[in-house]
């Protein structure tokens, strides 16, 4: 009686209620299984607007079994599809089937995609790391999805653009992670077709020598462990924040030098600075916090790590930083 009455209870709730706060919040294995608690739940699985799926949901299942259930998901999907979140082993068999598993959230319409490829420990076959693969790419699918407005690749290959293909009319957040073919041609190819594109974050992406970022409705901006030499260059004139994240030595003094290369950015009210190294050691000669002047109308600075002690170092050049803007 009271796991009927428990039934009856969460019966009684609204589509919206058990799709959006209960069904889009579990593991799709348990979805699935929601599926046998009577008649109403049996078809309620097929309008869950947000799908996710990792490599412990069906760790005890068979890799046809695997393919099977996401196919059947997103072919049985009876509304249009919010989020698509695929999180794969580099090793896994049905690594294969990700774009046709793209192709198939295209025709959903699908608004936000998230593509992980990751590393496997061999002795335990737990997910431990992220790795990018110099040959598993992403196929022309992820140009059908005409809906996305965010899109986040990490740690596979992207393709070319084709000659035929449009622009990405509705994103708005594109972020990639650990690309090993993303140069500077492919990323200033890229953005052109993203013409209302306002948060990017890149991070990893050793390609990238000299990074050109044009675009006029960008507002965020974060950048994370790219190479030590790369050059910055920004036209953002609604350009609102600006994040730099590093793990590597000397994060803080890279970042600055970045800074100077920045034209004087009216527009930026937010900086973050943050590096996970615990070395303490300065570069003589780089540019020092004073570059924070490029920023006049900041309002909020966040310093982390090690950054804040290399940039005040006794060994650096110091002058007056004047941001009269600045909230403490």
């Amino acid at each position: 009686m009271a796991r009927s009455s428990a039934i009856d209870r969460l019966s009684a709730l609204s589509d919206d209620v058990l799709l959006n706060h209960i069904l889009s919040k579990i593991s799709y294995r348990d979805v699935v299984r929601s599926s046998l608690l009577s008649q109403r739940w049996r078809l309620l699985w097929t309008k869950i607007p947000r799908l996710k799926f990792c490599p412990e949901d069906f760790e005890k299942q068979k890799d046809g079994r695997i393919q099977a259930i996401i196919n059947n998901a997103l072919l049985h999907l009876d509304t249009r599809l919010s989020c698509l979140e695929l999180t794969v082993a580099l090793d896994d068999p049905k690594a294969a089937y990700i774009n046709n598993w793209i192709r198939l959230a295209a025709e959903k319409q699908v608004e936000r995609m998230d593509i992980h490829i990751c590393n496997r420990d061999p002795k335990t076959g737990k997910r431990i790391s992220n790795g990018a693969s110099p040959m598993m790419e992403l196929g022309d699918s992820i140009f059908s999805c005409e809906n996305l407005t965010v899109l986040t690749v990490q740690y596979i290959r992207i393709p070319k653009m084709p000659t035929n293909f449009g622009v990405f009319r509705s994103l708005k957040a594109l972020r990639y992670a650990g690309i090993p073919n993303l140069d500077d041609a492919m990323f200033e190819g890229f953005m052109d077709l993203c013409p209302h594109l306002q948060d990017l974050g890149i991070l990893s992406c050793l390609g990238l020598k000299n990074l050109n970022i044009r675009s006029f409705n960008l507002m965020w901006i974060h950048l994370g462990d790219l190479r030590p030499d790369i050059s910055l260059q920004l036209t953002c004139p609604r350009l609102m924040e600006i994040g730099l994240i590093d793990s590597g030595q000397y994060a803080g003094l890279k970042w600055l030098k970045l800074l100077q290369q920045i034209s004087r950015a009216k527009s930026v009210k937010k900086v973050i600075l943050q590096n996970y190294n615990t070395g303490n050691a300065v570069n003589p000669g780089m540019p020092s916090i004073i570059v924070l002047n490029s920023f006049p109308g900041l309002e909020e600075l966040t310093i982390h790590g090690q950054c804040f002690q290399e940039m005040i170092s006794d060994e650096m050049p110091t002058a007056e930083v004047a941001l009269p803007n600045l909230k403490m």
